[in-house]
This record gives C-alpha cells, sequence and structure tokens, in this order.
C-alpha cells in the first residue's frame, strides 16, 4: 500500500507530503484543480516516461518520492533478485531535471528505470490512463483465469509439470545418443580408431620420463664411455701402478707396524676400506661400460617411441596419464554405443508415450477451462451491468499452441462495450473509465485473489448514474478491505463510502498559482459531498442530504464487518 507521498515542484505542486490509509481513499476537487498531477505524480515514481515539462516553472527539477508497505511476494521475490533486502518498507525517490534526465532511488540505493517498472508492477495498478494495468497484458490473462478456475486447474498444471519434468530427462538421454544414426556411426567409427590406436601404442605412466632419461644417455654416450673407461684403468688396470694395487700395497707396507701402536692398526683398516670400495667402484665402472654400449638401432627404437608419444599426446591429451583417460572414456563411449539401437528404441517409446500423455492432460486442462470460462464470462458481463454499463459483454478468445507446461492454451480476453458491437481484444478497444469499471468488476468477481497492492481509478463515474454511483462506491467499499483503494471522484454517492478524504484546490500564491492537497475532517467532509451533490457547502439541506449519504455508507460499510 501507498503509505504517504511527498511532492515537490512538480507541475503546480510546490510542496506537500500527505499520509494515506488502508482501505478506501478518495480524492475529490473542482475540475482544473490538479487531481490529474496527483495522478501523474504518482505514475511518476511508478516509471513513466519522464517530461521535464512536469517540472514547476522557475524551478531546477521536479522531485517525488513515495514509501510503500508491502507483503507481496511478488514484489519481495523482484527486490531479492535484485540484491535488495527489506523490512516490507520501500522508499522510492524520483527526480527529473531540466536537461531531461532523471534519478531513481530505492531505499538510497540508485536503480535503472528497467528495475523500477519491474519492482513496482506488482505494488500499484492505475486505471483510467491506461498505465500500469495488469489486466491489459496479455500474457497474464491465462494466470488470472486460472487463478479464478482454483483448486482443479492447479492440480492439473502440477501433473502436466511433473510430465514435463520426466520428458526433460528422457530428452537429454536421446540426445546423449548424439542425434541421428549417421551420426552416431560416425562417432563410433572415429572411437574405435582412436581407442585401437592407443592400445596397440601399449603407453605405460612413467614411459616417457624413462625415454628421455635413456635418451640423455645416448646422446651423451661416447663422453660417458671414455671418461668411465679411463676411470676404471686409473683405479685397476694401469700397468704398475693403479690405485688398487697401491692401496693394497699401502695396507700392507702399513700392517707391518701395527704391533707398535694401535693406531697404525687402525690406519690400516681404513685402507683396507678404501681399497675394497675403490675395487666396487672399478667393478660398477665395467658394468656401466656394457650399458652405454648403444647402436643406430637403439637410438632409432628411442626416437621412434617418443615421436609416437608426441602424436597421440597432440590428439588425445597433454600427458600419457591423459591420454589413458581419454581411451577409458571412449571405451565406455563406445560401449553405450554398441547398446544405443536398444535403448534408443527404449526412450523414443516413452518419449512418444510422454508426448500422448502431455496432450491428454492438456486436453483435461483445456476441458477445465472452457468450462469455467463460461461461468466467469458471466460473472464478469453481470457486474457491468450493474456497474452502467448495461450492453457490456465479455468474453474469452481460446486459441491452441504446442504444448506447455501450463497447457495448450492461448487466452485473451475480449470485449464489447456497446450493442452491436463484435468483441474485440481488450486490451485495443476499451477507453480509461471502461478500463477502471472493468477492473472494479473483474475484482469483485475475483473476490480476495491478490494481484496488486493498490489500485487506482481516475474519475471511474463519468456519465455514471445516481444509482449505478451507489453499486460502485459499494464495490469499491468491498474491494478496499483486500487491497488499497483511491478513487477520483466527481460524485458525492461515491466519496460518501471514503475511508479518508482529500481534497485538491488550487490557489493563487503572489504572482503563481499552486496546487494543494488536504486531508478532510469529518465536518470538512460533509461539506465536500454537499458541494459534490450540488448544494452549498453550508447550507442546511445540503449538509444534511450530505450526511443521509455518509450514514448510509456507514451502515453499508459497518455490515461488512
Amino acid at each position: 500500500m501507498i503509505k504517504s507521498i511527498s511532492i515537490k515542484d512538480f507541475a503546480l505542486i510546490n510542496k506537500e507530503e500527505i499520509d494515506f490509509e488502508n482501505g478506501f481513499n478518495v480524492i475529490t476537487g473542482e475540475t482544473g484543480a490538479g487531481k490529474s498531477i496527483l495522478i501523474s505524480a504518482i505514475n511518476f515514481v511508478l516509471g513513466e516516461r519522464a517530461d521535464k515539462s512536469k517540472i514547476r516553472f522557475g524551478c531546477d527539477c521536479a522531485q517525488v518520492q513515495v514509501v510503500f508497505e508491502t507483503s507481496n511476494a511478488k514484489v519481495l521475490d523482484t527486490l531479492n533478485n535484485f540484491g535488495f533486502e527489506t523490512d516490507n518498507a520501500i522508499i522510492i525517490n524520483r527526480k527529473i531535471y531540466g536537461d531531461g534526465h532523471s534519478d531513481i532511488r530505492l531505499n538510497g540505493n540508485l536503480i535503472t528505470l528497467s528495475m523500477l517498472r519491474k519492482i513496482t508492477t506488482n505494488l500499484v495498478d492505475v486505471y483510467g490512463q491506461h498505465e500500469h494495468q495488469s489486466l491489459l497484458d496479455i500474457s497474464k490473462h491465462i494466470e488470472y483465469l486460472d487463478e479464478y478456475l482454483g483448486v482443479e486447474v492447479f492440480e492439473k498444471k502440477k501433473e502436466l509439470s511433473i510430465l514435463f519434468d520426466e520428458m526433460k530427462i528422457v530428452k537429454q538421454k536421446i540426445n546423449s545418443f548424439g542425434g541421428d544414426e549417421y551420426s552416431r556411426a560416425r562417432e563410433k567409427d572415429m572411437l574405435l580408431y582412436q581407442v585401437k590406436e592407443i592400445e596397440e601404442a601399449d603407453l605405460k605412466a612413467e614411459e616417457e620420463d624413462e625415454l628421455l632419461v635413456l635418451k640423455n644417455k645416448m646422446e651423451n654416450c661416447q663422453r660417458i664411455f671414455d671418461t668411465v673407461r679411463t676411470t676404471r684403468e686409473l683405479l685397476s688396470e694401469m700397468p704398475s701402478n693403479s690405485i688398487c694395487d697401491n692401496l693394497y700395497n699401502a695396507s700392507k707396507m702399513l700392517g707391518t707396524i701395527n704391533s707398535i701402536d694401535s693406531e697404525f692398526e687402525q690406519l690400516t683398516e681404513r685402507l683396507n676400506s678404501i681399497q675394497i670400495e675403490a675395487k666396487d667402484i672399478a667393478e660398477t665402472l665395467e658394468q656401466k661400460i656394457d650399458e652405454y654400449n648403444f647402436n643406430e638401432y637403439d637410438f632409432d627404437k628411442v626416437d621412434s617411441r617418443l615421436d609416437l608419444i608426441k602424436n597421440l599426446k597432440r590428439k588425445y591429451g597433454s600427458s600419457i596419464d591423459e591420454i589413458l583417460t581419454f581411451y577409458q572414456n571412449s571405451k565406455l563411449r563406445l560401449n553405450e554405443l554398441e547398446d544405443t539401437e536398444e535403448l534408443l528404441a527404449k526412450y523414443l517409446e516413452s518419449e512418444d508415450k510422454l508426448n500422448k500423455m502431455i496432450k491428454a492432460k492438456c486436453r483435461e486442462l483445456a476441458e477445465i477451462r472452457k468450462k469455467g470460462a463460461i461461468d466467469f464470462e458471466k460473472s464478469i458481463t453481470n457486474e457491468l451491468i450493474t456497474l452502467g454499463m448495461p450492453n457490456a459483454k465479455f468474453c474469452i478468445d481460446f486459441k491452441e499452441i504446442a504444448p506447455t507446461i501450463n497447457g495448450a492454451d492461448s487466452i485473451e480476453f475480449m470485449f464489447s462495450a456497446n450493442l452491436g458491437e463484435p468483441f474485440k481484444p481488450l486490451s485495443k478497444v476499451i477507453s480509461g473509465g471502461e478500463m477502471s469499471r472493468f477492473m472494479l468488476a473483474f475484482k469483485t468477481v475475483m473476490g480476495n485473489i491478490e494481484t496488486v497492492d493498490t489500485m487506482i481509478f481516475d474519475e471511474i463515474d463519468s456519465g455514471m448514474s445516481g444509482v449505478t454511483s451507489i453499486t460502485v462506491g459499494q464495490k469499491m467499499a468491498v474491494l478496499s478491505k483486500n487491497v488499497q483503494v483511491f478513487a477520483i471522484t466527481h460524485l458525492a454517492t461515491i466519496a460518501s463510502f471514503a475511508d479518508a478524504h482529500y481534497q485538491i484546490y488550487k490557489q493563487v500564491c503572489g504572482d503563481k498559482t499552486v496546487s494543494n492537497i488536504v486531508k478532510l475532517d469529518a465536518n470538512s467532509q460533509l461539506q465536500e459531498i454537499s458541494r459534490l451533490a450540488g448544494g452549498n457547502t453550508n447550507s442546511k439541506i445540503g449538509l444534511e442530504h450530505a450526511r443521509e449519504l455518509r450514514d448510509n455508507a456507514f451502515a453499508f460499510i459497518s455490515a461488512l464487518k
């Protein structure tokens, strides 16, 4: 609901701050007093195109701020999707500057015009100016009919949703087979080639590193061979002076004096150990000489193997581990394709079965909707008649579309206001005044189904008789028990039902004309009702008539409780 509005330098309004009531708010005033300015200010905050002509003459900018209070789940979800946290209070502030640009803030945070419109679409509907009218959105018509029909439709839609979930899984399975038979055969041939190529390579996990080490040895084998051979000769194969022989002779010589000093014995043992170690090194070097005895065939074999690995890496992965993983996955996919025909036939059968079930469920849903639409059409038409539109007619146009999660129905509200006129789309033929009454009829029929938090009816009483206006006042009073209602009216009968009554008037301040808004107390309200009824605001008869209208309205409202 709209808790308050603050307007500054907007059109003829200098500065106004008004608090509104939950329930039925009536706005009245002389013709040209500025009632349309208030609606224009609200539309401006709701996302209407900014127009710098709205800036009060001589001012730099115009500003409107509206405080909303809502528990509307759709609004709160939209705010949450945009990253806003709220305690059900929403403050929207919008400015328009002389250069035409506007500044929009929600709870102090800058937002875009697109965001503003998405947030406010479920907050307020303004009827009479063809803005913020949810009923003109054709995509919502089927939602409204389903809400009217209630549980039976929603149960069918729930069942349909389950079938579509199952269909989604089946289609994913079918798509996983890779399209048509030709595509699958081509994929199978490719996989067979790849698996065979990797299998024949007979790769080992650490093979590439080992081959690279071996290649390095080969490339340096002559240098290694010469060094190892010379070192071995120095240790044990020199004609008469090898290191091993010299160590042996040194150890033998030192051993002749071991008995004299125990330290010589320790040194002799150390020389023996060195001799043994040197001899072992010499024998190991002898073995290494054999290891580095490579030939041309060995070189070619290593290079060929590394080239093979390089080629496989280019195709199947950056390492042998990745190639082997690719190999395992390819084998699994091959196994799937081997069973494809049998599995595909199974899933295609399931798809066909689900398609038939979905179509059958859509037909059931369509039957429920078409049957329920008859009562809905009659109810709306009857309400329109009571609202002073005796020749108005309403119907729902059904068209069949491809099955969706909401069924196979596309519907549109159709309307005819005059006798002999054919039905045409509601959004294209209904006038502002007709739309206000239509929405009132619609909300009366829909009962407590929530669409928006606040409804504003702009001069719904145009061309309305006294009896009809009483009916309209009563319907608005009933409607205001569930949503906040605003009505800009010229009729005393409608104004008498107000929970809160506001008057807009113009006055001259210096050399400028300004519009002002004031909330009326009980006495002022009676005077305004008397004026609207065509009497003198202070005449005894006029005030008595106003009081009678108010008493009758109070009696009706009390009966609602």
